[in-house]
């Protein structure tokens, strides 16, 4: 009998691969999907590791400019590699850890795994990533700003979703959230990979998608990943 299970992660969290790689063990699923694009795997294979080298060539350009003036006022400059916001421009350039998790897993048990995200969103995405943010001037006005704190963001995104997603969460704040957070893309992005995963239920057993945990919202609208699917009974984990 074929089953659902949707698995919810936070993206570019550094510690998350050796909890999804947990919950694939467990779960031992027939086969995986995963919201990541054909694209998106290709443009990172083939331009990631050059263009994250420009970015902490750039970045160590402006760091020894700063520390040069710093020097002249006797004061220490803050390390631009602890910034948040550049720790996620050099995650984003990065294969995803949901797709080396779940590749690595793939591989080991001999279980197929299908990218189902829509490929023109990503590469709207990636090209506003290479074009506009990957900049000497963008990146010495993210360095400008009060520093992100990566770990502070990832706390707060855990708190949230483990609040918001269980079956006797706040539908207040169910509805609240989604309609703030979810747009045209996201929308269009989570019809289409229902629609994959529907067809895939047809003719497979287990099957197990992998997915940021936004989508795993009830959404009061019906359209999160989950509402179109909702009628399927998909049983909804965190992968957190």
């Amino acid at each position: 009998m074929a089953s659902l299970t949707l698995v919810g992660t936070i993206h570019r969290d550094p510690s998350g691969l050796p909890r999804l790689m947990e919950a694939l063990e467990r779960e031992s699923p027939d086969i995986i999907t995963l919201e990541m694009s054909e694209y998106g795997v290709g443009f990172r294979e083939r331009n990631g590791p050059r263009l994250k080298e420009k970015v902490l060539n750039i970045i160590q350009g402006l760091h020894e400019k700063k520390c040069q003036k710093q020097r002249e006022k006797l004061n220490k400059p803050q390390n631009p590699f602890e910034n948040g916001a550049i720790q996620a421009i050099l995650l984003t350039l990065e294969l995803p850890f949901e797709f080396r998790a779940v590749k690595a897993y793939c591989e080991r048990t001999r279980t197929p795994f299908r990218c189902i995200d829509l490929s023109k969103y990503s590469r709207k995405k990636l090209k506003t990533l290479q074009k506009e943010m990957i900049t000497e001037e963008n990146l010495r006005k993210i360095l400008s700003f009060a520093p992100k704190d990566l770990h502070e963001e990832l706390r707060k995104q855990r708190i949230l979703a483990r609040r918001l997603t269980p079956q006797d969460a706040d539908q207040l704040l169910i509805e609240a959230f989604p309609n703030g957070k979810i747009g045209d893309g996201m929308v269009h992005r989570d019809r289409y990979m229902s629609l994959r995963i529907k067809k895939l239920l047809r003719s497979q057993g287990k099957i197990l998608h992998v997915g940021g945990w936004e989508h795993l919202l009830d959404d009061p609208r019906g359209k999160t990943l989950y509402g179109l699917l909702k009628d399927l009974r998909p049983q909804r984990i965190l992968s957190l």
